[in-house]
């Protein structure tokens, strides 16, 4: 089948469309004007260059018919074509292997005087060329010669510096191809601003490390993985199909290669482009392996000999002999695309499992094959994509390969267990007995911590209206009281008692709050704050009358709270309570409210004697009594209780105090939401 087939073959098979050239700079009849350029970003000098066979015409002269050059140590008697494109290969017109001098005239714009520039030149597979700004020699790949023995053949690539051009600018180059069948000028040199050229260099260089590192990566964790698992060859061969594509990769970009290994040998680096054809066997035995019913292994065989037969045949042969097989090798790469497509399709008609993400990585690589296959034969003008579909690829399908030994291992050990549990059912029943057990256990004691709990807060809040009731009765059998005195004081025992009552109410109706599987159940509604505030104050009045101090309510009659009525009241009670005790006579206490729009503080201040330093930082930690400013005693379990009540409602309690000027502490209830 011709080349020409073949490429036709390609073009159909294509899903994107051949780029049209809208590029307005290019190259007619040896000449390109730039002047109306502004340089922002690299320019292909693409198109007819002046053009002479078997030539190397010396730089100081323009190539003409009427010249006869002093360079030429060969003549061809094929007449002489006196333009070329770029990219148009030397076998279409003369022979596969030669020498020729391509010359380009850039017209500048007047500006290029003020501006550096650089001329950057790709590798050419086989060849060496020398470059000529002006008559002066400015690169130099490898060696140009007039025959094979003469030159030295290179895969890499250069620039040439350009400060400050002249407005007409000659470029001539010498190049000569004898260790490659496809010889002449492949790709063409760009030019832009040195800056730009550089910055270009640099990012490639970046992706190609980045690229060509992941995939060395990745090989070698699947190697290393298949060490540890021998029978699953599958490891193997996709750990060797990274390993195969990392070489490529290296290869795809000569700089890289030689930046590496600066005297490396073209053979090995020819060796390298090729490796290619090494890569679809490796990949075709990954996915037999993972699909045996859907891939023939009569027809992976085939693909095996071929590509391994034609990599050999490269490898004994001379190069420019061996460059032949570079059309049959990509012809079986995509073939070989082709066919794995077909299968993975019938394994998503037959859902098997990954067969669909599988799937698009075939397509994915079958169209990079051929946009890269068009590019290179300079029937595409976009760019080659197929190294970053390699690491898209491999990264893609260590995942695919990770989630199907996941999943083998999840059988396993549900098959384990299935087995243990087949083995071992009475030892399964007294487990499961036991944890029933625990678990009952754990309940309890979590509700024997609640009751202990709630018996502390019942003694603490009767423990100071008893306290009250006592000196209210004391004062009424004193002799020396007043009947008024009598009066008044029986009035507020009364109040204090019809609290306390409220209080009890209050405290076993906290029972309702059980556990109930380790979880406590409030009923949380907006309450209206004002009204529950005032009953708890009068409460206090002897207490507060006791000791002078005020007691300020500065919350406005509609203002809400969302909460648990009786924890709530708890809290405040807990909270005016300690207030009280560490106030100073006729001191003050204020009790405030400030909306916020994630919550609603509560804030109890006072200008008592206020908490010492080494004291705040356990203070809801480590429960410790502490008397009052005149003697009070107490539980000190009453902020513990406080800090556990405000954890049930989803808030937070925080205080501010300075010793000897008060103490503030703010309840932070979440709104409804």
């Amino acid at each position: 089948m011709s080349r020409k087939f073949i490429i036709g073959l390609l073009i159909l098979c294509s899903c994107s469309p051949i780029a049209q050239d809208t590029n307005t700079n290019i190259a007619t009849k040896g000449e390109i004007d730039l002047r109306n350029q502004d340089f922002h970003k690299a320019i292909p000098l693409k198109g007819e260059w002046t053009f002479d066979w078997e030539n190397l015409n010396p730089p100081q002269l323009t190539t003409s018919t009427s010249q006869i050059s002093q360079y030429a140590t060969a003549k061809t008697s094929k007449p002489m074509k006196s333009f070329l494109r770029i990219g148009e290969r030397w076998k279409n017109h003369f022979n596969g292997t030669g020498y020729a001098t391509y010359q380009l005239k850039i017209l500048f714009p007047e500006a290029a005087k003020k501006n550096i520039y650089a001329l950057r030149f790709f590798q050419t597979g086989g060849a060496a060329m020398s470059v000529y700004v002006n008559g002066e020699l400015e690169l130099e790949l490898g060696k140009v010669g007039t025959s094979k023995d003469l030159m030295i053949p290179t895969r890499s690539s250069g620039v040439v510096l350009l400060p400050h051009p002249n407005l007409e600018t000659n470029i001539l180059v010498h190049i000569s191809n004898f260790y490659h069948d496809d010889g002449s000028f492949w790709y063409p040199p760009t030019l832009g601003s040195y800056k730009k050229i550089n910055t270009q260099i640099f990012n490639e260089a970046i992706k190609d490390a980045l690229l060509t590192g992941a995939l060395i990566f990745m090989a070698f964790y699947h190697f290393t993985v298949f060490i540890f698992r021998r029978h699953k060859t599958i490891i193997f061969y996709f750990g060797l199909y990274s390993f195969i594509i990392a070489l490529h990769s290296i290869s795809l970009n000569g700089d890289s290669l030689y930046f590496l290994f600066p005297n490396v040998p073209y053979r090995l680096a020819f060796a390298l482009s090729l490796i290619f054809f090494l890569a679809m066997p490796s990949y075709l035995l990954f996915l037999y392996q993972r699909f045996p019913e859907n891939f023939s292994k009569p027809i992976i065989t085939f693909f095996i000999i071929s590509c391994t037969s034609l990599y050999i045949f490269v490898l004994i042969t001379p190069s420019e002999l061996g460059s032949q097989t570079t059309i049959y090798g990509i012809s079986l790469t995509i073939l070989a695309l082709f066919y794995s497509i077909v299968c993975m399709i019938h394994a998503v008609y037959q859902k098997k499992d990954m067969a669909i993400p599988l799937l698009l990585i075939q397509f994915f690589l079958f169209l990079s094959a051929i946009n890269d296959t068009l590019y290179l034969y300079g029937i595409l003008n976009y760019f080659m994509i197929l190294k970053y579909s390699y690491l898209s690829t491999v990264l893609f399908q260590s995942l695919v390969l990770a989630s199907y030994f996941t999943k083998s291992f999840l059988k396993n050990e549900i098959l384990g267990k299935e087995l243990s549990l087949l083995n071992e059912s009475l030892e399964k029943t007294v487990i499961i007995r036991t944890k029933e057990y625990k678990d009952a256990k754990r309940v309890a004691e979590e509700a024997n911590q609640w009751k202990d709990k709630l018996i502390s807060l019942v003694a603490h809040d009767l423990r100071s209206p008893l306290s009250t009731i006592y000196s209210a009765l004391t004062i009424i059998s004193d002799k020396n009281s007043t009947e008024e005195e009598k009066t008044h004081i029986s009035k507020q025992v009364f109040v204090i008692l019809e609290n306390t009552m409220a209080t009890v109410e209050n405290l076993l109706n906290l029972n309702r709050f059980r556990l109930d599987q380790g979880q406590i159940h409030l009923h949380l509604s907006e309450i209206q704050l004002s009204e529950i505030i005032k009953p708890l104050a009068d409460s206090f009045t002897f207490d507060l009358k006791k000791k002078s101090l005020q007691l300020e309510i500065e919350i406005p009659e509609t203002t809400t709270v969302y909460a648990e009525t009786s924890l709530l009241l708890e809290i405040l009670r807990n909270l005016i309570a300690n207030a009280i005790k560490f106030s100073h006579p006729n001191g003050w206490i204020k009790v405030s409210i400030n909306h916020q729009q994630m919550f609603t503080e509560i804030c109890i201040e006072d200008n008592g004697k206020g908490i010492p330093v080494e004291r705040q930082k356990d203070l809801f930690s480590k429960p410790m009594t502490s008397l009052g400013t005149m003697g009070e005693k107490g539980f000190g379990i009453g902020l513990k209780l406080c800090i556990e009540l405000m954890r049930l409602h989803g808030g937070s309690i925080h205080f501010q105090s300075e010793e000897g000027k008060g103490s503030k502490f703010i309840l932070e209830f979440p709104n409804k939401t």
